[in-house]
């Protein structure tokens, strides 16, 4: 990709504080705040009938109440926030996540934009044209979300598969939301997607790396593409449920090689605990198959000081390299 090289996209631009991210309360948080900031998480998944893909129910309120408590705790003194990656339409409920932020103290943003087919009922998304689909984006990002209309979402979310998105409607949409609202482009890549298309489309479409957030990178194996996608200056996210174990190195290694090309500006960490097990709760006795948020960042971190991580680094990793990307100036309504 042209116009830069790894030296210069190595170092996160500084915060403005003038910017911020809105919330699922309406509140916001402001770019130059002292977070821990979940990259890539899910705190409610609503069921959805009739969808192709099955989703487990993520919506034990007070289960996921609880694991968010602990989260809170755990990054104490910072503030605790998390970037809910469930689009509308398959999933998501912003009003319960706005209650689940109210409960734990968690700072919780939300996403428009769109998922793959087979995460909507019937396996079809709601959207054949690029005017329908960027109607739908913008009227969130500009008026609120349908389950919660005083608050916007944080960022458009864009889902790759094996299909190429040059014919995709809803890629089109979701870029021209992006640029007109100046909302981060939050791309989800499943194990079939195709890494060195989305390059191409983005570089044919002006698209920024500054403004682009490639998640869930862990699934892609070439570690070449991981390389020219950080060279265009795009935030690259990685899991930190594969980080931490020791049984899944090789599905974390071009993380680690992200740190040692001195890269760790660029790149975020998300939890991604989408599975009911993985929220550990008191009422379960201890039995779940997961701790819950809290103690996966405490062990994300004490596996990025493992790997010699400043302090500095520690901080970007886990929250602040996301928020100085996400953060927008002043949301029409958002309050402080």
């Amino acid at each position: 990709m042209p116009g830069m090289s790894l030296e210069t996209t190595a170092t996160a631009a500084p915060a403005n504080p003038g910017h911020m991210v809105p919330l699922v309360t309406g509140s916001i948080i402001r770019a130059d705040a002292d977070v821990r900031f979940d990259g890539y998480g899910h705190a409610w998944i609503a069921p959805t009938s009739q969808a192709p893909t099955t989703l487990a129910p993520l919506n034990d309120e007070e289960r996921l109440a609880e694991g968010l408590r602990g989260f809170a705790r755990a990054t104490a003194p910072r503030r605790a926030a998390l970037l809910d990656a469930q689009p509308q339409g398959c999933g998501r409920d912003a009003a319960a996540l706005a209650r689940l932020s109210s409960k734990s103290g968690v700072a919780i943003a939300a996403v428009t934009g769109f998922h793959t087919a087979a995460h909507y009922p019937t396996g079809r998304r709601p959207w054949i044209t690029a005017d329908a689909a960027l109607a739908t984006f913008q009227r969130e990002l500009d008026g609120g979300m349908r389950e919660q209309p005083l608050a916007r979402p944080a960022a458009v979310a864009a889902a790759l598969d094996a299909e190429a998105p040059d014919d995709d409607p809803c890629w089109e949409a979701a870029v021209e939301a992006c640029r007109r609202s100046g909302a981060l482009l939050l791309v989800r890549l499943e194990a079939d997607a195709d890494l060195a298309s989305l390059m191409r489309f983005l570089d044919a479409r002006g698209v920024s790396g500054e403004r682009t957030y490639v998640c869930r990178m862990e699934t892609q194996p070439d570690d070449g593409l991981h390389r020219e996608l950080a060279s265009t200056g795009a935030l690259l996210g990685y899991g930190a449920s594969a980080f931490v174990q020791d049984g899944a190195r090789g599905a974390m290694a071009a993380l680690e090689q992200r740190l040692d090309d001195g890269h760790e500006g660029g790149v975020a960490i998300g939890l991604e605990l989408a599975r009911p097990g993985a929220w550990a709760s008191e009422r379960t006795g201890g039995d779940s198959d997961g701790a819950g948020p809290g103690a996966l960042i405490a062990s994300a971190e004490r596996r990025l000081r493992e790997l010699g991580a400043s302090d500095h680094h520690v901080d970007g990793l886990l929250g602040k390299n996301l928020l100085a990307r996400a953060a927008r100036s002043e949301t029409p309504g958002a309050i402080g």
